[in-house]
C-alpha cells in the first residue's frame, strides 16, 4: 500500500527580468509503507526539491503529494506544519542546539512542544536515546559530543513522536566514512525493526543497496526507478 504518492510534481522558480527556471518537470512515483527509499542523483538534479516538497516545506508550481490520504498541496501552510510534526520525523546535516540544555532536554523538546509533561516527555526521550545508542550521554551537553553522535541524538529527537515517516537530506554528508556508514547502518535498523517508512537523499552511491527502493533523479525528472534485486544484478543504477 502506498503511503506517498508523488504525482507529476513540477516547480518553476521565476527570475529577474522574466525568466523562469524549471527545476522539477513532472516527477512521480509511489513509496509504500515501511519502504526504506533513496532519492539519488547528481548535484542540481532536484532531489532535494523533492524531498522538501514532501515534507510539505515548498509548494510545487502543479502536481499532487498524496500522503497517507492527504494530498498536502491543498493545505494552508499551518496544516501543512501540524501535518508534518504528526506525520514526520526530519534528520538533517547539521542540527542547532540549545546549548544549555542537556542532551535529553534538547531531544524531548518536541514532546513539551506537544503538550507533554516534563515526566512523559523525558521517558520518551530516553526509550528514543536507548533506540539510537546514547541513552548514556543524556545527561551531558550536545556540543560535548562527535559529529557522529550529535547525529545520533538528532535522530533521536526526530523519533520522539514517533513519526510514520522519517525524512533524512543528506545525514551523512558531515560524517567521516566510518561514522557515516554506523549512522546507515542505524537507518537500516529503525526500518527494519520499527517499521518506519525512510526516505532519504544521498549522493553516495555506496549506501544504495541498503535501499529497498531508488529513485534516481536527473535533469529535474526521474530517469529509473529500480527494487534491489534489479540493482544488485547490474542494473543502470550500479
Amino acid at each position: 500500500m502506498s503511503i506517498i504518492s508523488v504525482k507529476n510534481l513540477k516547480k518553476s522558480y521565476q527570475l529577474e527580468k522574466g525568466k523562469t527556471v524549471e527545476i522539477l518537470k513532472g516527477v512521480s512515483f509511489e513509496i509504500e509503507e515501511k519502504d526504506f527509499c533513496i532519492i539519488h542523483g547528481p548535484s542540481g538534479s532536484g532531489k532535494s526539491t523533492i524531498l522538501h516538497h514532501i515534507a510539505g516545506l515548498e509548494l510545487p508550481t502543479s502536481g499532487e503529494i498524496i500522503i497517507d490520504g492527504t494530498d498536502i498541496t491543498k493545505l494552508s501552510s499551518d496544516d501543512r506544519a501540524v501535518f508534518r510534526a504528526e506525520k514526520f520525523g526530519m534528520v538533517y546535516q547539521l542540527w542547532y542546539w540549545v546549548k544549555s540544555l542537556f542532551v535529553w532536554e534538547n531531544v524531548a523538546l518536541p514532546a513539551l512542544i506537544d503538550g507533554d509533561s516534563e515526566k512523559i516527555a523525558y521517558a520518551k526521550a530516553m526509550d528514543k536515546l536507548d533506540e539510537v545508542g546514547m541513552v548514556n550521554y543524556a545527561h551531558k551537553r550536545p556540543m560535548q559530543l562527535s559529529g557522529g553522535e550529535q547525529q545520533r541524538i538528532g535522530l533521536a529527537r526526530a523519533l520522539i513522536n514517533s513519526p510514520k515517516i522519517i525524512i533524512a537530506d543528506e545525514p551523512t554528508g558531515n560524517l567521516d566514512t566510518h561514522t557515516s556508514d554506523e549512522m546507515m547502518q542505524l537507518f537500516q535498523y529503525l526500518n527494519e525493526h520499527y517499521g518506519h517508512t525512510i526516505i532519504m537523499v544521498t549522493h553516495n552511491l555506496a549506501y544504495l543497496p541498503l535501499a529497498n527502493k531508488v529513485v534516481v533523479v536527473q535533469d529535474g525528472l526521474v530517469v529509473d526507478k529500480e527494487t534491489m534485486p534489479d540493482f544488485t544484478k547490474g542494473g543502470k543504477n550500479a
